[in-house]
């Protein structure tokens, strides 16, 4: 914002509509108000609007997380959601031990199934079965009987009626609990002998084991086909039914976040709006328009990672690296210690991914606003011939970004590369250690692959969650930034026992009002003295710089004067509510500031409701319902953005048309000086005189039929009131006036 003064076409009065406009005491020429308006390379990524981010603030980014509360339901559902994504994501990649333990193994899945129960029930690990009618012991648990009888690992034992041992191992997982079993049993290779074993009570897992065993078709030759469809057909559900609950816990926290981000840009908007003036003086409106764009974004893919990747990804690894240890907890452990090593190349390379799409988007950015000016300002580009100067400049603007493009494509190419040829290296090594264990046969080849697919399958949310911290990190700083606008002490706001104000019955009165501009190295008013009658119309004359915008947009406590008082029928105005104050007050700018809507919603902007025949009427007072009747549609057609489809003096008389409809007992008009006819000068000269009987009326007058209208005359010069009175008093007696009629108003006195 200038540091001039500014007065807004029509004034806040405590709803969540916009101010329309700072008229700055020197026009912003439209491309350059646009420009600061919204830039894009603000909007993009830059360094310099941004926290540094260099830290984990946790404050701000907890509150953003505390402001999911109200959709704790679907935040609940999405994570339960995930919870079972990964049970069910880990069961079906535990669901290749048995068909690899089917087509592998010579005992198949019947075999495992039986040797497994009989085992837990002998409370001892069995080898794998064999043609022959005994079984090896891998490993005898202490609190086995047969520890207890002196059997170790290497023994065996079998049925003491040498039935099959297949069928003897069925009839030992079926035996009743806590009963005691005759048994052939010897040790290290030497005689047989009968022993009695007190076998344990079934277990939940021997149980299921037993169970599946039930199910799936027997070990029949002929029937491997049958049993390799079942499981997976199994496998398949399981993997439906995995992604399933992935989507919609997705769906379900994505929408908490979105209606969580909703509700922090509705907080965001209402602090916006209610901020005082002077914070826009110090702050790039650029900046405020990135928080609502690029910090919001940051804090959306914080939140959804947060709640997705933060919760699925560590619940993934979880249960892959249980399912693992499971098969076999050793070698789990020792793979494991890869895993720092393979994050750590990830974090590397994730940093220098970051760095170069950080000013990918940077340099987007300033090609958006390369673009965006020559567009704007396109009529001089076309009659000064400067097209091909311009596409020169858009050619360099895309030559950087290209580089940028480049440089993040090739480190996106060797990325994949890289991690492939990191993961074959370390599969080798492990698929080599692996083939060792089972060729010394203390491995199964089921083990073998099940242990090696889980393992593989475990990189994967490893790799996923290492842009974890930087994605959070990220949030973090914008929700800083956030909460800077939101902390911000907004507009002085009615405290209990504040008086309201009505219509005025007597007078204005500033009293040695001086005011500064934040950041301005001069004060824009000193020491101004000035009574405005009720009912008097006054004209504010003076070069530009002045003070007379500034003098203007105190009387609606726009800003806040330095020292001094402003009194409002002997009240002062810092007393009284602000709501209360604005409604007495109807603002017309220099430059009309008309919306994208209709000629309805312009003419009643700010009203609670519409009067369709009020609107109208305020048309006709304003002469502008002659050329409103002319547009496609009339009173509901689109004007277009900034009212582009309207000439200057149209704009200006459908702005005097809402003043009149919001028919306020004071009026602050700023005449306009630009892309105005005289047929249109002289209706809104006509419009204003008829509007402002009985009426205070303070103009910002540049024409002479303005000032001879006026009942008094008030010079400003270097923020100070230099004189005042009728046209004729003050063209004899003072030579600033004299000097701006002669030179600005190019008039000769009236007679």
């Amino acid at each position: 914002m200038g540091t001039t003064g500014g007065l807004p076409a029509r004034v806040c009065t405590g709803s969540k509509l916009p101010v329309e406009h700072i008229q700055q005491d020197r026009p912003v020429p439209r491309d350059e108000a646009l420009h600061q308006l919204i830039d894009p390379a603000q909007i993009a990524n830059d360094d310099s609007q941004r926290a540094p981010g260099k830290e984990f603030r946790a404050r701000e980014f907890w509150r953003i997380v505390r402001m999911t509360k109200p959709y704790r339901t679907a935040l609940i559902g999405g994570l339960f959601l995930t919870f079972a994504f990964a049970g069910l994501h880990t069961a079906s990649v535990g669901a290749a031990f048995p068909v690899f333990q089917m087509l592998l193994e010579e005992e198949g899945l019947h075999g495992w199934i039986e040797r497994i129960v009989a085992g837990q029930r002998l409370e001892v690990d069995l080898a794998a079965l064999s043609d022959t009618n005994s079984v090896h012991l891998v490993k005898v648990h202490h609190r086995s009987n047969l520890y207890e009888l002196g059997f170790r690992s290497g023994d065996e034992i079998r049925d003491s009626q040498d039935g099959p041992i297949r069928e003897w191992l069925v009839n030992l997982s079926n035996a009743p609990d806590k009963t005691t079993l005759h048994v052939n049993a010897r040790n290290g290779g030497g005689e047989w002998r009968d022993v009695d074993v007190k076998v344990a009570d079934l277990e939940l897992k021997s149980q299921i084991l037993r169970w599946a065993g039930r199910v799936l078709p027997p070990d029949a030759p002929g029937s491997q086909l049958r049993t390799l469809t079942w499981l997976l057909a199994i496998l398949v559900t399981m993997t439906i039914l995995a992604n399933a609950c992935r989507c919609g816990g997705e769906v379900l926290i994505a929408g908490a976040v979105l209606r969580t981000l909703m509700d922090l840009r509705d907080r965001l908007y209402e602090q916006t709006l209610r901020l005082p003036l002077s914070y826009f003086s110090s702050v790039q409106t650029s900046d405020v328009v990135t928080r609502f764009v690029q910090d919001i974004q940051e804090i959306q893919r914080g939140l959804l990672t947060l709640f997705g990747k933060f919760v699925r990804e560590p619940m993934r690894a979880i249960f892959l690296l249980g399912l693992a240890l499971t098969l076999d907890w050793r070698i789990t452990l020792i793979v494991s210690l890869i895993a720092p090593v393979a994050l750590a190349l990830f974090w590397v390379v994730g940093r220098s991914v970051k760095k170069a799409n950080k000013k990918l988007l940077q340099q987007y950015g300033h090609m958006i606003s390369a673009l965006t000016n020559s567009l704007h300002n396109l009529r001089v580009v076309k009659t000064f011939t400067a097209e091909a100067q311009e596409q020169k400049r858009l050619d360099q603007v895309d030559r950087r970004m290209f580089r940028q493009q480049l440089k993040l494509a090739r480190l996106d190419a060797f990325l994949s590369p890289m991690m492939e040829c990191i993961g074959v290296v370390l599969g080798s090594i492990l698929t080599i250690w692996l083939a060792n264990l089972v060729m010394h046969h203390t491995l199964s080849l089921a083990k073998f692959g099940t242990l090696g697919f889980a393992l593989a399958v475990l990189f994967d949310p490893l790799r996923k969650m290492t842009d974890v911290y930087v994605r959070i990190q990220r949030a973090t700083a914008g929700s800083e930034r956030i909460f800077q606008v939101i902390d911000t002490q907004p507009e002085a706001q009615a405290m209990p026992g504040d008086p309201e104000v009505g219509p005025l019955r007597r007078s204005i009165e500033f009293k040695d009002v001086t005011f500064t501009y934040p950041a301005a190295n001069r004060p824009a008013l000193r020491f101004v003295n000035l009574t405005i009658q009720q009912g008097e119309t006054l004209a504010l004359v003076g070069p530009n710089g002045c003070g007379k915008t500034t003098l203007a947009s105190l009387l609606p406590r726009l800003f806040t004067p330095d020292s001094g008082k402003i009194l409002y029928d002997g009240v002062d105005l810092q007393e009284v509510t602000l709501p209360s104050l604005r409604k007495q007050m109807s603002v017309v700018t220099q430059e009309a500031v008309i919306f994208g809507g209709t000629p309805i919603e312009n003419i009643a902007y700010g009203a609670a409701e519409i009067d369709r025949s009020r609107v109208e009427d305020a048309a006709r007072r304003a002469f502008a319902d002659e050329f409103i009747r002319e547009l496609p549609g009339g009173y509901e057609a689109v004007l277009g953005e900034r009212g582009t489809t309207l000439s200057g003096g149209q704009r200006q008389r459908l702005a005097i048309a809402r003043a009149i409809y919001r028919d306020a007992p004071i009026l602050i008009f700023d005449e306009a000086t630009s892309q105005i006819d005289s047929e249109s000068e002289l209706k809104i000269q006509t419009a204003l005189r008829e509007f402002s009987r009985e009426r205070t009326t303070i103009i910002i007058a540049h024409r002479l039929s303005t000032i001879q209208f006026a009942d008094r005359i008030v010079v400003m010069e270097a923020g100070e009131v230099a004189d005042s009175g009728s046209h004729r008093q003050l063209f004899d007696r003072s030579t600033l006036y004299r000097t701006l009629c002669e030179t600005q108003i190019l008039v000769e006195p009236a007679a």
